[in-house]
């Protein structure tokens, strides 16, 4: 049976403090959450109230931007190593406390004045070594592939590219983050697809197209995407990361068969 979390950033927005939609996921059925970026959220706060519920942690991104913020990939950008080191040591803090199932590197864009391939020739090493740290504290680090018509110039862009480049760099604790919203658009077929990438998936997130809403609002067949996910024993968190079309409350009928996990 599935088990899925709730990103609390997109969801739940009904209840402005986003610490007390910690509590909102759990009645509702949720057994972990994500959010957005919890850098500037309490670590002590976010420790306790998940501890308090009883909630899990699906993921944790590393912040993209100089300075522990959002922004261009540092990452990917020459002389920024320095600056990527301290979004991972920060990251690093945040997961050994919280135990997320995988830490999250986006496939951002780097900034305009970087090409694609000096980008990449900085993203390979960056990997490497946040992989090497979080192999220190035995959690894995999931690369992330974006769409580009959402993600304007990102590094990668299909599920495909991304498992080249897992092979490629050659690390066992390098994994791929399965986003369904993006993915969809870039490859459709993602039952297909999922199958060839779960021996990597360290997290699958899901929202439905065109409209970034909730599974059954759009194109997407996720009751077939579910099966294939039970038949192939999927163990890790499946991710709600929509924006509700109505309340959030009132979004959550597909779940409805799951609701005893």
């Amino acid at each position: 049976m599935l088990k899925f979390s709730a990103n609390l950033g997109m969801m739940f927005g009904e209840e402005e403090d986003p610490i007390k939609r910690m509590e909102l996921a759990k009645t509702s059925g949720f057994g972990a959450v994500e959010y957005l970026f919890v850098y500037d959220m309490s670590l002590e706060t976010l420790k306790s109230e998940s501890s308090r519920l009883g909630l899990g942690w699906s993921v944790i991104n590393i912040a993209l931007g100089e300075g522990i913020k959002n922004g261009p990939l540092v990452a990917a950008t020459p002389g920024k190593e320095e600056s990527w080191k301290e979004n991972v040591a920060a990251a690093i803090e945040y997961c050994d406390v919280l135990r997320p199932a995988t830490a999250v590197i986006p496939a951002f864009s780097p900034p305009e004045s970087v090409s694609r391939e000096d980008a990449m020739e900085v993203f390979k090493p960056s990997l490497i070594y946040a992989a090497e740290e979080f192999h220190k504290i035995g959690i894995k680090l999931s690369i992330e592939p974006l769409n580009p018509k959402i993600r304007a110039n990102a590094l990668l862009t299909t599920s495909a590219e991304t498992l080249d480049l897992i092979e490629e760099l050659g690390h066992s604790n390098l994994g791929i983050e399965f986003d369904v919203f993006h993915l969809y658009a870039t490859e459709g077929n993602i039952d297909a697809n999922i199958k060839k990438c779960l021996p990597n998936v360290g997290n699958i997130q899901i929202a439905d197209i065109p409209d970034r809403n909730e599974p059954g609002t759009g194109e997407v067949d996720f009751e077939s995407f579910f099966k294939v996910l039970e038949d192939c024993n999927y163990q890790n968190w499946v991710a709600a990361e929509y924006i509700p079309s109505s309340n959030t409350l009132d979004s959550l009928n597909w779940m409805k068969n799951y609701l005893s996990n």
